[in-house]
């Protein structure tokens, strides 16, 4: 065969395969159809955006055994994996992924990393440049089958491959055992989403995530997940049954995700009649005191061990926290018919803001997402825990804080917004991905930017501070209109601005399609709606583009294109309104609006200045004839009898309507948007007598002309102005063009008088001195 065919052919095979780039038709027609983009429907995933009737999911059950050995600072584990294929496919290997290995000097996360120096450079820079040399990797001891057989395996950076001594068939399971130990990062030197963070008294804080070595994903859309990580493409997992011991010093206090199985042997029999009251309380209760806590922050080191048993069902990951400086407190909240354990984990350190406020934060976020989502939170208890990572941190049913206030106890309204926030949006993510999948890796605004939108309801619902905007488009206008911003499809890896790109843009998306594209009702329906048909499952985007459309009815595919798959912005401009003055042609009317037209002409100057000038027609009458004397509005037989004639075709019906059209004020409005960006059309009309009127206009009135449109207005009241966006919903980064007529700013100016300047008052006695003498006051 030849050559030139097999590439021609080679091309075909990639061109259908690869995603396809938007193309130049695409921008010109903002409502062309995404169907022919997005991944075409199968078994799997419907047309819908619900899961197929073939859906499958993997699932990996894991028995751990781990030991924190607190002086060394090490985790040292023994897992037992049970891997279900429930995939269509037979495997011959497993990957999955030692998170620890971004910790080594030579991971690409690490590599990869750039950093600047300046001329300065602080003793503390210098500690966290030293610590570049740190080895946080996996020390694999041991993979092998159930029978102790090792297992061949390849550990490709971050990942480890495991090659299966026979294929795995579908729906055929495979159990085999790991042994590994690490070192544990210093968060303040080596920062992480894991580690221990140590205190002035000696005593750390041990926030343990990404630990045990975790099965990769294995997706019917992209096969095996394993793309490195490099530090902002957070996880995508498979759902198990876990079943957990770790052994830590016998003071310390220790959450997990799971339920604490051996409660009334690990906790004394105080902190178990502390537990029972706080679950039936609305408000905190200390578990353990701050007093207690301090007692046992005495000593640095324990010899003495327990083991804390921990059991979660169907859940993604695990992690815990541990430290001997643990004060802790716990509430209930209602959750359908079930009382939810809400906690917090802090040390002295962290009051008093986190006993004031951490625990009603985590309370409140499992109120108002379960009603958000339509999902009951399900799981046995919420926890937050202060320490480690500087914002913060999420995990099945336990997640990790950084604000805190300062040395002295005192705290500034800003931190205090601070951590309630972030326990809200760490608390929050139990929702997306911990129940709703998403593969984080790759799409984390799918992540991110669902939970920073269910955030922003939770926290305009905690206080009465109406100024809380996060999620409005009108905070973002800057970023919109930046040259370097990223479409939200991009991956976050690759992203100059990870906060607006995967967390704002997308969160202010949902507020869009809530408060301007589609209404609460018919968003909260579609969003519920695709919640519920996800839980438990992992969707893509095309999934949830879907499902908004299916369940709210509405073609939304312009939007999908404009916000999440483009860079474009919208800048709308009001150029003109002309007022269009109805009348049927009544002689009479004719002339007098005529005669007032001419009234309200701009004055002719010259015309003025020369009217006392004699005219050479006035001199020779034989100049006159019929034009010189002609009146064109004047009400001739003609055009009277043109009239009766016109009244007498109309039936009494129509002569109704033009009574009342000519009673009515018609407007014809000129709108340009300088962007690609469609968006609803909001109009706020100003009226003569001060009060206004708000229209709305669907996105689609933009779909025959995507840079201008000419809407006709009907009002009763005369208009004086229109102003575009009034609510600045749409995101239109220029306001500055959006009122017609255009109104004079105002700027405020302040007056002020210099003070008098004050002389030194020993300024004549020093004239009088020496000028190389100085006195004590100079020196001073």
């Amino acid at each position: 065969m030849h050559l030139l065919p097999i590439m021609i052919l080679f091309g075909l095979v990639g061109y259908l395969v690869c995603p396809q780039p938007i193309q130049a038709e695409d921008i010109a027609d903002p409502f062309r159809q995404l169907d022919e983009r997005w991944p075409t429907a199968n078994q799997y995933r419907l047309t819908t955006g619900s899961p197929g009737p073939e859906y499958w999911q993997q699932q990996a059950d894991y028995q751990i055994e781990v030991a924190l050995d607190e002086s060394r600072k090490r985790i040292i584990g023994s897992a037992k994996i049970h891997y279900q294929n429930n995939s269509p496919h037979e495997l011959t290997y497993l990957w999955l992924q030692l998170d620890a290995n971004r910790f080594t000097p030579g991971s690409d996360k690490r590599l990869t990393t750039l950093t600047t120096v300046g001329d300065d450079l602080t003793v503390e820079s210098l500690q966290r440049l030293l610590a570049t040399t740190f080895d946080g990797g996996v020390k694999l001891k041991k993979v092998a089958e159930q029978s102790g057989k090792p297992l061949e395996h390849t550990v490709v950076k971050g990942m480890l491959r495991v090659d299966l001594p026979k294929p795995l068939a579908s729906g055929a399971s495979f159990d085999f055992a790991i042994d590994w130990e690490y070192a544990i990062n210093n968060s303040k030197l080596v920062a992480g989403r894991t580690g221990y963070e140590m205190f002035d008294d000696g005593n750390a804080i041990f926030c343990i995530a990404q630990w045990f070595p975790r099965m990769c994903a294995y997706t019917d859309y992209g096969g095996w997940r394993h793309k490195q990580f490099l530090g902002r493409g957070e996880f995508t997992l498979e759902f198990g049954n876990y079943d957990v011991k770790i052994s830590v010093p016998s003071d310390h206090v220790l959450m997990a995700t799971g339920k604490l199985v051996n409660m009334k042997e690990i906790l004394s029999e105080t902190q178990n009649e502390r537990l029972k009251a706080a679950i039936n309380s609305d408000t905190p209760v200390f578990i353990v005191t701050a007093e207690e806590a301090d007692k046992a922050s005495g000593v640095t080191t324990y010899d003495e061990y327990k083991t804390w048993h921990f059991q979660a069902e169907n859940v993604r990951d695990f992690a815990f926290a541990t430290s001997r400086k643990f004060i802790w407190d716990a509430c209930g909240q209602s959750v359908g018919d079930r009382r939810v354990l809400c906690m917090s984990l802090y040390p002295k350190e962290g009051m008093p803001l986190w006993d004031r406020y951490s625990t009603h934060a985590v309370a409140h976020t499992l109120e108002v997402y379960s009603r958000v989502t339509g999902i009951d939170y399900p799981y046995p208890h919420a926890t937050a825990v202060m320490g480690v990572v500087g914002g913060g941190m999420e995990y099945p049913m336990i997640c990790f804080n950084g604000p805190r206030p300062e040395e002295d106890g005192s705290y500034s309204k800003s931190t205090k917004e601070r951590l309630i926030g972030v326990v809200i949006h760490e608390v929050g993510h139990n929702w997306f991905p911990m129940i709703i999948n998403n593969d984080e890796r790759h799409w984390m605004w799918l992540d991110e930017g669902f939970n920073s939108f269910v955030q922003t309801i939770a926290q305009r619902e905690w206080d009465r501070d109406p100024d809380y905007t996060r999620g409005e488009p009108r905070r973002y206008t800057s970023y919109f209109a930046n040259d370097k911003q990223r479409s939200i499809m991009t991956h976050p890896d690759a992203v100059f601005d990870i906060g607006s790109n995967a967390y704002s843009k997308p969160s202010t998306g949902l507020t869009l399609l809530r408060e301007t594209i589609l209404g609460r009702e018919l968003f909260d329906f579609a969003f519920k709606e695709y919640c519920r048909r996800w839980a438990y499952k992992r969707p893509e985007p095309s999934d949830f583009f879907r499902s908004i459309e299916d369940a709210s009815g509405i073609d939304l595919d312009w939007f999908w294109k404009g916000w999440y798959y483009t860079t474009d912005n919208c800048d709308f401009e009001l150029v003109s309104i002309t007022k269009k003055n109805l009348h049927d042609g009544n002689p009479k009317a004719d002339k007098d609006r005529s005669e007032k037209k001419k009234a309200t002409e701009y004055p002719n100057l010259i015309k003025e200045r020369e009217v006392d000038v004699p005219r050479r027609i006035d001199k020779y009458e034989t100049l006159l004839d019929f034009y010189d004397d002609y009146d064109p509005d004047a009400v001739t037989e003609k055009k009277a009898k043109t009239y009766a004639e016109f009244l007498e075709r109309l039936t009494e019906e129509e002569k109704q309507v033009v009574s009342e059209v000519e009673r009515l004020n018609l407007y014809q409005v000129k709108i340009i948007n300088h962007g690609q960006l469609v968006m609803p059309l909001i109009l706020k009309l100003i009226f003569s007598d001060g009060e206004s009127e708000i229209r709305r206009f669907p996105a689609e009135i933009w779909r025959k002309s995507p840079d201008e449109v000419t809407p006709l207005l009907l009002t009763e009241k005369p208009i004086q102005a229109i102003l575009v966006d009034p609510y600045h919903e749409t995101g239109d980064i220029d306001l500055t063009n959006n009122r017609f007529p255009r109104e004079i700013d105002n700027a405020d100016v302040k007056i002020t008088k210099p003070k008098k300047k004050i002389e030194n008052p020993l300024k004549e006695s020093l004239k009088k001195k020496d000028s190389t003498e100085e006195t004590e006051d100079e020196k001073e």
